[in-house]
């Protein structure tokens, strides 16, 4: 029971660091954090007494001031308990001071969970309070995502109700009864143990608590400016000339602010910011406030009213401009037959497409130069939309809905085009090719070499990104968005009703499900986006090793109601192990799952040619390009393809007008869909070298070993891998037996070759 003194400033203990020795105070105090939360210790405390049960400091215990404390050696609780036996004085101290603490956690928990549930009633009642408001008054509701999926955080809450009564009342009893109560050793040791389960129970309940608070912050107020506050305090000032208007919504948006001023997890910077500028806004509109009656403008919300002018006014578009995209709008939307392929029809959709192109390109220009556009903005940028009565008036409400919460996953290559354009302005993607198979670098060697530009030139551009993305603009998105509509001799790029042949909320293409069909994909064929490059590392030894590696495609949703699939470039610039990059509509028609596969089908075969390069249909140097050609190319004189294949193979590039990577995808297709599943729809030829190629998993594989018509193949695919396999583990091996750390790239190349 040595006597320590540490002086202000250092530390006793930090988190994480076994419990080894229990302080008791005799003087200073001493300050101590859980989660955040401030605990300070003075005279008379044990620092230590809340780690009993788990073994190790939970929280980090620092001087406040000079401290002087009694050091007792802790080994487990049977020493613990032996001291305590030995001591009666010591018992007490302990017993005391534990009870202190577990009050104090007891305290913190009932602060918490209020908050917690405070929090989880006004998200449950505010958000269909402000859905009948919306009725009400005519407006469009926007979703708050995920919000119906919260939960009550009592449900997982391990603490019993009764444990504050008896711990409170504990502490409020005479300190000479406690004494007495447990000056028998047997109590105030089992009290200890008890204590120290309790209290450990009462911190993960904290920590449960708080992270709930954390986690459900960002639905009241967060960065991205789409929240509670946000929706409700839309609403007010949208509403505030409506008659009884700003005394309902008024009132919900008094609650909102009331809590959030006091909420704990939130980031009150933000939140000040937010309501000085819903004060402002609300101040200046009832300056000039004006009570009218609901407006009634038929099926179409008030907020959506007059869409068009909000999309031309921030634009800045030329008044003779705007003035004309309006007529041709209000002309298209008159039209019954959106479809006609009569000249004043054409002739219509072709002068909409062109002005459309120029009012996306200054709208997105602008719109990335601000950090939160309005909401009718991003409906134009994310889904062509441009005016509700053209939309329809449900479609428009839904639009509306999702615009500012509708996300990509850039992370895991999947933008919104918003979200792609702004990756080239920042710099963080390099624009794609233009229809010719140019890059940006590509292109602008053009301009030089045809003397539009110097070389001077040409090196500012290479670094300007505003200048990539206006080639982007002008060169890929066109061209882009009408092929993957599908339709292309009636292509308009403004949102209509007529294209809406399914429920929008089903056709919306999410990054979730583009997951969801890629990871299928490649749980049948695996290697689909795997490709070889050498890995050198001459300092143990190794030259050149081809390893494969998985490099996803990113994935562009643009703007439209479409029934394609683009799959625009394998690779970016001439780097193998670069994304490749597929465009697909943002509300598709078709199967998602069936697109995927067709355009990974597609990758496979442009892949291949870009690796191969002049060879790619050369036999002599084996690919699936180059054997595929062959087999297709000589087909009719293969004089094992019995007469009936054959025609097959010829009805087949008719279906495909002749193209030999038609063909084989159409093939890929069946291969994914009904061969791995032992359907034989290929014939031996095509299988063959699809089985080389496209190889199914080892789970599917094994299924298949069976099957007379896989099983040579199969054998055939077992024993090329197991070659590779037997020299990569022996070269492993050797490098184990030599170096500390065999490097990643050589372990999942193993992995790899036993998929």
């Amino acid at each position: 029971m040595p006597l320590l003194e540490f002086k202000q400033g250092s530390m006793l203990c930090n988190a994480g660091e076994p419990l080894r020795h229990l302080y008791f105070i005799t003087k200073g105090s001493v300050e101590s954090s859980f989660n955040g939360y401030p605990f300070d210790f003075s005279q008379g405390d044990t620092v230590g007494l809340n780690a009993l049960t788990s073994g190790s400091h939970t929280q980090s215990f620092k001087a406040k001031t000079d401290v002087t404390v009694f050091s007792y050696q802790y080994d487990d609780f049977t020493s613990l308990e032996s001291l305590m036996r030995d001591n009666a004085d010591v018992a007490n101290l302990f017993v005391s001071s534990m009870n202190r603490q577990i009050y104090k956690y007891m305290q913190y928990r009932a602060v918490l969970k209020a908050e917690a549930e405070k929090a989880y009633k006004i998200i449950k009642e505010v958000i269909p309070l402000y859905e009948r408001l919306c009725t009400l008054y005519v407006f469009s509701p926007k979703k708050m995502p995920n919000a119906e999926n919260i939960q009550s955080p009592s449900a997982n809450d391990g603490v019993k109700d009764w444990l504050s009564n008896f711990y409170s009342e504990i502490k409020e009893t005479e300190p000479v009864a406690v004494k007495n109560f447990f000056r028998k050793p047997g109590v105030s040791t089992g009290f200890m143990r008890r204590c120290a389960e309790d209290i450990f129970t009462v911190q993960k309940s904290c920590k449960m608590y708080q992270d709930y608070l954390r986690n459900i912050s960002w639905l009241f107020i967060s960065g991205s400016g789409v929240d509670l506050f946000s929706l409700v305090s839309e609403l007010h000032l949208g509403s505030i000339n409506i008659k009884g208007a700003d005394a309902a919504v008024g009132a919900v948006m008094n609650t909102v602010t009331s809590f959030l001023s006091k909420m704990t997890y939130i980031d009150q910077t933000i939140y000040q910011k937010r309501i000085e500028s819903y004060t402002e806004s609300l101040t200046n509109k009832k300056s000039n406030q004006v009570i009218t009656e609901v407006a009634v403008t038929g099926d179409v919300k008030q907020n959506l009213a007059d869409s068009i002018s909000v999309i031309l006014e921030y634009s800045s578009f030329p008044i003779e401009n705007a003035n004309k995209f309006r007529k041709y709008v209000n002309d298209y939307t008159e039209l019954k037959d959106k479809a006609s392929s009569d000249d004043v029809a054409h002739h219509l959709r072709r002068e909409l497409t062109t002005m459309f192109n120029e009012l996306y390109q200054q709208i997105l220009i602008k719109s990335l130069k601000e950090p939160n556009p309005p909401t009718i903005i991003k409906m134009f940028l994310n889904f062509g939309y441009v005016d509700a009565k053209l939309a329809g008036a449900d479609n428009a409400d839904y639009l509306y809905s999702i615009a500012d919460t509708l996300k990509g996953d850039p992370k895991n290559g999947v933008y919104t085009l918003s979200e792609w354009m702004a990756a080239i302005y920042t710099g963080k993607r390099e624009p794609c090719r233009n229809e010719f198979d140019m890059d940006y670098a590509a292109y602008l060697q053009e301009l030089k070499t045809s003397h539009k530009i110097d070389e001077k030139k040409e090196a500012e551009l290479l670094k300007d990104n505003g200048e990539k993305l206006r080639f982007e603009l002008e060169n890929v998105f066109p061209v882009v968005n009408k092929l993957t509509f599908g339709r292309i001799t009636i292509f308009c790029p403004l949102f209509s009703n007529s294209n809406v042949q399914r429920g929008l909320d089903a056709s919306l293409v999410t990054s979730e499900a583009l997951k969801n069909a890629f990871d299928e994909i490649r749980s049948i064929d695996f290697s689909a986006y795997y490709r070889e490059t050498m890995y050198s590392n001459p300092e143990i030894g190794i030259t050149k090793e081809t390893v494969n590696v998985e490099i996803l495609p990113e994935v562009i949703l643009m703007p439209n109601i479409g029934v394609r699939g683009v799959m625009w470039q394998e690779i970016e610039g001439r780097k193998r192990t670069t994304h490749g990059r597929m465009f697909m509509p943002i509300f598709l028609l078709s199967d998602l799952r069936a697109l995927v596969i067709t355009l990974t089908g597609e990758f496979r075969w442009e892949m291949c040619k870009r690796v191969q390069g002049i060879r790619w249909n050369d036999v002599t140097d084996p690919s699936l390009t180059s054997e595929y050609c062959d087999y297709l190319q000589f087909y009719r004189t293969n004089r094992e393809l019995s007469a009936d294949v054959r025609a097959g193979v010829k009805t087949e590039l008719t279906r495909a007008r002749n193209n030999w990577k038609g063909v084989f995808v159409l093939n890929y297709i069946d291969w994914i869909l009904y061969e791995s599943n032992s359907s034989a729809r290929l014939n031996k030829f095509a299988r063959k070298i699809m089985s080389m190629y496209c190889p199914f998993s080892a789970s599917i594989r094994e299924n298949l070993s069976s099957n007379p018509q896989y099983n040579d193949h199969i054998k055939r695919y077992a024993f090329k891998q197991q070659q590779r396999e037997t020299l990569l583990s022996r070269t492993i091996q050797k490098l184990s037996q030599t170096i500390k750390e065999v490097p990643q790239e050589l372990i999942n190349e193993l992995e790899f070759v036993k998929k």
